[in-house]
């Protein structure tokens, strides 16, 4: 699979890495439901449509899932199992991102840990735990994954290509 040298996750996703991923996004996104959801139950339905509708629906059906090369060109995906995403990821795309999907890109990404930091104020342990979890997450992805991205267009790729 390693067709670039440049990018060190040309080989695929290690299972460590798939569930570093997933264990800070689903805790974040659950502990930031629950915050809303104890305080102001009605004010979980934006959430809801930003967070669990946003991220499959939008994000990797539209934007970035769709131009990775590891889903299609290597079976692979940070997301796993590999074929869940491909039942959402209908077509592959390879174009950039337009203007429209930057926008949609940045908004649901600021929206998904700034949204319920109200509600959360009122409870400081699911606070701390949600910062935690959201700091992992984030971090993560811009502290590693996204220095390794496959998804040229992507607005948060940070791969610096080195040349020989």
């Amino acid at each position: 699979m390693n067709d670039n040298i440049d990018c060190s996750l040309a080989e695929g996703f290690s299972l460590r890495e798939k569930i570093y991923a997933q264990f800070s996004f689903f805790a974040m996104s659950i502990i930031g439901t629950v915050g809303i959801m104890i305080v102001d139950w009605p004010w979980i339905l934006p959430y809801i449509l930003i967070n669990w509708y946003g991220i499959p629906g939008i994000v990797m059906r539209h934007l970035s899932c769709p131009r990775c090369p590891h889903l299609y060109k290597y079976g692979d995906c940070l997301q796993f199992p590999p074929k869940g995403t491909r039942w959402i990821v209908k077509k592959q795309k390879t174009t950039p991102f337009s203007a429209l999907e930057k926008f949609l890109f940045y908004l649901i990404f600021i929206l998904i840990p700034a949204y319920p930091i109200y509600w959360l104020l009122s409870n400081k342990i699911l606070l701390i735990a949600f910062l935690i979890t959201a700091g992992m997450w984030y971090l993560g992805q811009f502290l590693y994954f996204c220095k390794r991205c496959r998804v040229s267009g992507c607005p948060f790729n940070r791969v610096t290509l080195t040349t020989q």
